[in-house]
């Protein structure tokens, strides 16, 4: 079994970020092993510690890791301490009608299942302006996403709110699942997810082919690109 993996960003691994992994490692019969940046790695899930080194407030690890289209599922630790003990008993998937959902359903599921948890589906979007059918379409998402849990017990919550301003507001969650968004560059969803979760963040991939994950590197941070005129 693939071990899950720590990025180490400093001369020794963050200790959150091992405890984090260590208890999940448990859950699922792995190891857990510590990477710096541009080893190369075979993983089940990745952990980055999330709150320090940028001006943004996102460590220098977490956007290269979490848009790069070959990488594994990654866990960005942010958010209280409670939520970083998983004190709350709560798993969130955030659903939004798209492709990603499917994964971030299966992924929240499961996690709720290892931890015994509760699993609540949330699906974030203002009132409609314009047109009164929009707000059936929303239904709708949350429809489907029931109807794929197949009776795993969760709750479904449409909260009328930007997605950002849901996920602000999640502050009884251990973790929050959401995809990954537009491949190469994170989708809106998953950037506010990472900037204002008050809990952990686990960012869902599509399945790529195996030959390419196994030859995945943990992403070294971007650099600006500079042009003279």
């Amino acid at each position: 079994m693939r071990p899950v993996v720590v990025i180490q960003d400093g001369p020794v691994p963050d200790d959150a970020a091992l405890r984090w992994a260590s208890k999940h490692a448990r859950l699922v019969g792995a190891d857990v092993e510590t990477h710096r940046s541009g080893e190369a790695f075979r993983a089940q899930l990745v952990v980055i510690q999330g709150r320090t080194g940028s001006p943004l407030g996102l460590s220098r690890h977490v956007v290269p890791q979490v848009c790069d289209p070959t990488a594994c599922d990654t866990v960005v630790l942010r958010g209280t301490p409670a939520a970083l003990r998983g004190e709350h008993g709560r798993i969130t998937a955030l659903v939004s009608g798209g492709p990603d959902d499917l994964a971030v359903l299966d992924h929240a599921a499961d996690f709720a299942r290892r931890r015994g948890a509760a699993l609540r589906v949330l699906h974030a979007a203002p009132l409609p302006i314009i047109r009164a059918d929009l707000d059936e379409d929303h239904s709708r998402v949350l429809a489907h996403s029931t109807g794929h849990l197949g009776g795993f017990p969760h709750t479904a919550v449409l909260m009328r709110l930007h997605p950002h301003e849901a996920i602000a507001r999640c502050t009884d969650t251990d973790l929050l699942v959401v995809g990954a968004g537009e491949t190469h560059d994170c989708g809106a969803v998953t950037k506010a997810a990472l900037h204002h979760a008050p809990c952990p963040v686990l960012v869902v991939h599509r399945p790529v082919p195996e030959e390419r994950h196994d030859l995945a590197a943990i992403p070294a941070p971007r650099r600006p690109v500079r042009t003279t005129v």
